[in-house]
């Protein structure tokens, strides 16, 4: 029986689907310490399990993509599952690191198909205000499970140990598997008999990769949507890396406030997509609710770069700025990923991969730039970074502004 698009069914598929890969990278952090200690490894050799899955879940997305264009959703997404669920089983059972580290690497190549696929999905199925509300949705959990899944990983280590944390993904894999094999039908828009059947060879899918690609990155207004949800992600994986050196080593705030304080800013991103999606209920534009929300993540971080150059951050003036910033974040994405999928139904597999590896990219630049600064410029530098990346979202959206051809208005009419 197949779940039908428009049920609550099919929200939690697509949001169990969001999910995958932010809870795999972040409910075995706690048990990095018990990795390395059980194959008789450090705990630093063992946060590369993190860096591995990062680098494969980054990288697939490119491929799932314009593949899942030519040859369907369904396959392509139950090629990722089966990796994922391989992945995480060979993980638990791992004898030694080295044999960690590769299932690891399986294991992120796979979770690249979920978040590409449910993008590509709802563009395939939804429109207008349906289809913001779904992407809106798609955030939510993506920003959500990163929060809770630390606070999940403690007790499954206290009862199951790394292992089992393991086993868990492992098994959450193939139930949404099985949940893809008997209820998701195809979506991809059906090929005509015209147009030429997807060929086999290496050197035909290479050509149907840049292809793909081709018209996404000489498309301004995909391009430039695909880079200002990146440089979103950019700004509040900033602070993500930033927060435990601000308020916890500049701040010196208790573990416990900053577990709360932690918790107030991702639920930040949670209110800002949950008001996306209201607006665009409304009718509001969704052009215009990504301009002001880079227009406040701009004023937001400017206002942190501002008190600490003042030397005057503090936590009461600093809480405000990390949750603007963050629910900012979640009122641009929706709209962001919508400009971005809208254009080019054909290639939506294509846009939604290179959307995923695009905020992939730029937030490990971002964190990276904050762990190489922060001890030279302190919260000064982390806030710069911030402030960066909103800045190169302004100028984006200023670049497809400035079109004769897309412009304001023409965007606008495009989402419609």
């Amino acid at each position: 029986m197949k779940i039908k698009p428009a049920s609550l069914w099919f929200a939690l598929f697509l949001g169990a689907l969001a999910a995958l890969p932010p809870i795999s990278i972040d409910l075995a952090l706690p048990a990095l310490g018990a990795i390395g200690h059980g194959l008789d490894s450090s705990a630093s050799t063992a946060g590369l399990t993190l860096s591995l899955f990062m680098a494969a879940f980054a990288g697939g997305p490119i491929v799932y993509g314009p593949l899942a264009d030519r040859h369907g959703r369904k396959p392509v997404l139950l090629t990722g599952l089966v990796l994922f669920a391989i992945g995480g089983l060979v993980a638990a059972c791992a004898p030694t690191i080295a044999v960690l580290l590769g299932a690891r690497l399986v294991q992120g190549a796979g979770a690249g198909a979920g978040m590409t696929l449910a993008f590509a999905i709802v563009r395939d199925l939804f429109e207008g205000a349906a289809m913001q509300r779904r992407l809106a949705a798609i955030t939510v959990v993506a920003n959500v499970a990163p929060v809770v899944a630390p606070s999940i990983g403690v007790a499954l280590l206290a009862v199951l140990g790394w292992r089992g944390i393991y086993s868990v993904m492992a098994l959450c894999g193939v139930a949404v598997t099985l949940v893809t094999w008997w209820g998701l039908a195809e979506s991809a828009p059906a090929r005509s008999a015209s147009e030429p059947q997807p060929a086999e060879s290496v050197a035909a899918m290479f050509t149907a990769l840049s292809h793909a690609y081709g018209r996404l990155l000489t498309h301004r207004g995909v391009l430039g949507h695909i880079l200002i949800n990146g440089f979103g992600f950019g700004w509040m994986f900033a602070y993500v890396a930033a927060s435990p050196l601000i308020l916890l080593g500049v701040l010196h705030v208790s573990p416990v406030l900053y577990s709360a304080m932690f918790a107030l800013t991702g639920s930040a991103i949670v209110v800002g997509a949950t008001l996306n999606e209201r607006l665009g209920a409304k009718g509001v534009d969704p052009e215009y609710v990504l301009a002001a929300a880079v227009c406040i993540a701009v004023a937001a971080t400017a206002m942190l770069v501002a008190l600490c150059m003042l030397h005057a951050l503090t936590l009461v003036h600093a809480m405000p700025c990390f949750a603007m910033a963050t629910f900012c974040f979640g009122l641009a994405a929706p709209s962001a990923a919508r400009g971005a999928l809208n254009p080019l139904p054909k290639f939506a597999g294509a846009a939604g991969g290179l959307l995923t590896s695009v905020q992939m990219l730029c937030g490990a630049a971002s964190s990276s730039l904050v762990a190489c600064l922060f001890s030279h410029g302190g919260a000064l530098a982390a806030s710069c970074v911030m402030l960066g990346f909103a800045l190169a979202a302004a100028a984006t959206w200023l670049w497809l502004r400035a079109s004769p051809r897309v412009g304001l208005e023409g965007l606008a009419r495009s989402n419609q």
